[in-house]
């Protein structure tokens, strides 16, 4: 009689089939990778029920309240950024540095506080880009304003990336002070990169690139073993722009001739008398001694603690609540490289964007799009479909204004060419009107390890993107049709969008990326300044005063820091029933049947299923 499972009885396992699976390698696997999935996600759900008891247990407390005498603080190490960095199943629980946007905001609030005093900022070695320095020093330039005090410390004015940019932004301050043993880097500006055809005709690799046009350098560092005349006479142009400006503000700030300010610049680093003699520093000595200084120049006591240092971030928690009155505009970021869809973290996704376009243009109440930019480029077809998404919202009687950010080149210009106005920074990278497509081929690499691809075709070029074969002169048409495709329909949209004719929209493309200022020069741009200047315009262009008429409603809005964790425990959650999906097992079934027929055993069973993997 067979016996059937019950509750009360277990069939015994077949012994045979478990020793035959004991030591499958690929089952094994599986059942790590499951295991551990489960791992992480069980740290993760246990972090998220200590942060949600948290939050409870906090609830209904009031947030302590601030102190009548505040000096806001703010240590810039990491850099500057755009949006909050996302966490990841690899860092759960990321450093939120305050954005941009948050920063110049609280600063702005803080004018009109009359707690406040005054704002130290410490560098501690971090590279902020032209563009965002740009801004900050802006809106501390408009704090200074107010009356209030600012004061820069540094052990040294060193940024990771050398040259003036750290520098740059200390110069905004009203006192730069530097530790007495420390160095002052302001070695200019240079853009050195290395060229590898030499290192890949070595290896038997060939970088298979076409450019539109001779400017259109983003793939020459791989096809060739020097740089080209029209590269080295794009990235002088823009190195001049951004120089000369850096030197126009620093000089201004501390009351130097350009000349002499340039002179040290030739110098490349100071000592720190050297640069306190040469009035680049207002004063060398410590922390604690600043402090004191503050404390007695509040209080008359040198040891009142009655003064205190306020984070930015945390003055940022305590500052008024807009009535969220005025008219409604829909800021939209685009950061990253664009892409059809985003996938990993530093890409711009074409159909998150686009959706979110979409809402804001389908809400009667929002009036206009700020479209704020900081991205390189990227995928044509991407690029095309948030401009497309932009174009509708004119199409709704939205207004769309683009503010561009550090980089706004290449398929980030693209997305930008039919909005209403655009408004640059000085020290934006812009333009890059061009297009760079091909492959990487490794036919000799594959032949020095005696790997030899060989297999039918339907399709004169359907290998077109193999990588042991070189484009043929049927390959090499097909590219250059498609190539040119692309670069004219991106003229046309720069000539119909900027209001240019063909001429002068390929006059100003060629491939060749500008500053800000040049760009507004060539008509690219409508106005020079930040994200401030763009919410500026697009109240005027609403009738309305300034940006204090708004109601700016950032889309999609930022999760806190509940909603973060309990989407990273979802993703977690999809990637464990991901590798509970995939049967290891039956792909190494695939993989032994296929090493069988391939050494000509063919006693081997056919599955359908198994071929399809192929």
């Amino acid at each position: 009689m067979k016996k059937f499972g019950s509750l009360f009885y277990k069939p015994k396992k077949n012994k045979k089939a478990i020793k035959s699976k004991r030591w499958n390698v690929w089952s094994i696997l599986g059942k790590a990778i499951r295991k551990t999935c489960t791992a992480i996600g069980a740290a993760v759900l246990i972090s998220t029920l200590i942060s949600v008891f948290l939050v409870t247990a906090m609830a209904g407390k009031s947030t302590p309240s601030l102190p009548d005498d505040i000096v806001l603080y703010f240590n810039i190490e990491d850099g500057i950024s755009e949006t909050q960095v996302k966490p990841t199943i690899l860092d759960p629980f990321p450093f939120m540095q305050p954005t941009l946007r948050n920063i110049i905001d609280t600063l702005e609030k803080a004018e009109t506080d009359d707690r406040v005093r005054g704002l130290i900022v410490k560098l501690n070695g971090a590279s902020v880009g032209v563009a965002h320095t740009q801004e900050l020093r802006a809106a501390i330039k408009k704090f200074r304003e107010s009356g209030k005090f600012t004061k820069v410390y540094a052990a040294s004015y060193t940024d990771t990336m050398g040259g003036l940019s750290q520098y740059y932004l200390a110069s905004a301050f009203d006192e730069i002070w530097m530790q007495p043993v420390g160095m002052v880097s302001i070695s200019g500006t240079s853009m050195q990169m290395p060229f590898a055809k030499n290192a890949l005709d070595k290896l038997g690799v060939s970088a298979q690139f076409f450019q539109r046009e001779e400017f259109k350098s983003a793939m020459e560092n791989f096809t060739n073993s020097k740089i080209s005349p029209s590269n080295q006479k794009a990235l002088q142009s823009l190195l001049n722009s951004l120089s000369l400006r850096m030197v126009k503000d620093i000089a201004q700030e501390r009351g130097m001739k350009e000349a002499a300010l340039k002179a040290q610049i030739d110098k490349a680093i100071l000592s720190g008398q050297e640069a306190l003699n040469a009035k680049l520093l207002d004063r060398l000595d410590y922390g604690d001694v600043m402090m004191s200084e503050i404390r007695q120049a509040a209080t008359g006591d040198p040891d009142d603690e009655s003064v205190e240092l306020v984070t930015l971030a945390s003055y940022s928690q305590h500052k008024a609540k807009s009535s969220k009155k005025g008219k409604r505009v829909a800021l939209i970021y685009v950061v990253g490289t664009i892409v059809d869809s985003a996938g990993a973290s530093g890409n711009a996704g074409a159909d998150d964007i686009t959706n979110t376009i979409t809402r804001a243009y389908q809400d009667d109440e929002i009036e206009a799009i700020v479209l704020r930019v900081d991205s390189p480029g990227g995928s044509p077809t991407a690029s095309e479909t948030i401009r497309r998404g932009l174009v509708k919202a004119k199409e709704k009687g939205k207004k769309v204004i683009v503010s561009m950010g550090p980089v706004a080149a290449s398929g980030g210009y693209w997305i930008s060419t039919d909005a209403d106005a655009i408004v640059a920074s000085a020290g934006t990278i812009t333009g890059s009107i061009g297009v760079v497509m091909g492959k990487f081929e490794g036919g000799e690499l594959f032949k020095k390890f005696g790997i030899n691809w060989q297999g039918p075709q339907f399709g004169d070029n359907a290998d077109i993107w193999a990588l042991h074969k070189k484009f043929d002169a049927k390959a090499t048409a097909r590219m250059n049709v498609l190539i040119d495709d692309v670069y004219d329909a991106f003229i046309t949209r720069v000539a119909e969008g900027r209001k240019l004719t063909p001429e002068q929209a390929k006059a100003a493309a060629k491939g060749r990326a500008w500053t800000g200022e040049q760009a507004l020069e060539r008509g690219l741009v409508d106005e020079i300044g930040g994200l401030n200047e763009a919410l500026n315009k697009t109240a005027m262009m609403l009738g309305k005063k300034d940006r204090h008429d708004l109601n700016v409603i950032k889309m999609p809005r930022e999760l806190n820091n509940v909603e973060r964790v309990l989407e990273l425990l979802g993703e977690q959650v999809s990637l464990g029933h991901f590798f509970d999906s995939v049967d290891l097992g039956f792909i190494t079934s695939y993989m032994t049947q296929k090493k069988l027929l391939e050494s000509g055993n063919h006693t081997a069973v056919y599955n359908p299923e198994l071929e399809s993997l192929r």
